[in-house]
């Protein structure tokens, strides 16, 4: 079973930071202060929290093939799938008994070379005739940031066909937008 949460309502000033970091073990602060500003730093403390609050534990992370990290419940032999996103405007965590992939992304990342390097064709047309491309940009590139960090490869040269019926043969990609507040999120799972 995949669940997700994205939040995006969370205080940006130093002191909630100040406050936010010293409620992280030790090697999750070390982590988060490894980013130079304090959005970085941040986005990488919510999105750690969040997960906490989904599994109900501050989890050590172990690290499997493709350098993924997993969590081991307590006191059993039991994994706990996971992956962690985040960008200005949000922060989601997607948590499943198999392996999962999340992203979530601002909204106005749109650019012709970009999108010519990372989408096919068929995509391409969706983009360049969609009523809003900076949109339906962003929903694609979820999706297929979503799938590969399901799979593991992350972002690789195989950015335009990634999405193909074939690759996608028993995996879902759920997707949603807040136009509101700026951003897509797609996250992706096998089906049950």
């Amino acid at each position: 079973m995949t669940e997700y949460r994205i939040i995006d309502d969370f205080a940006t000033d130093a002191e909630s930071l100040r406050r936010l970091l010293d409620s992280l073990p030790q090697w999750r602060r070390e982590a988060a202060l490894k980013f130079r500003h304090e959005q970085g730093q941040r986005e990488c403390a919510l999105s750690y929290n969040l997960l906490s609050e989904m599994l109900g534990f501050q989890p050590e992370f172990r690290i499997a093939e493709h350098g993924k990290p997993y969590v081991k419940m307590p006191l059993c032999d039991e994994m706990i799938y996971f992956n962690l996103s985040h960008c200005r405007k949000a922060v989601a965590c997607a948590v499943s008994d198999n392996e999962v992939g999340i992203d979530v992304e601002c909204i106005g990342r749109y650019g012709e070379r970009l999108a010519r390097y990372c989408m096919c064709d068929e995509e391409m047309q969706r983009i360049q005739e969609s009523a809003d491309p900076d949109v339906e940009f962003t929903m694609l590139w979820t999706r297929k940031e979503a799938l590969l960090k399901l799979t593991g490869e992350g972002i690789n040269d195989d950015m335009k066909t990634c999405l193909s019926s074939e690759r996608l043969n028993g995996i879902v990609i759920d997707c949603g937008l807040n136009k509101e507040k700026g951003y897509a999120w797609s996250v992706a799972h096998y089906s049950d």
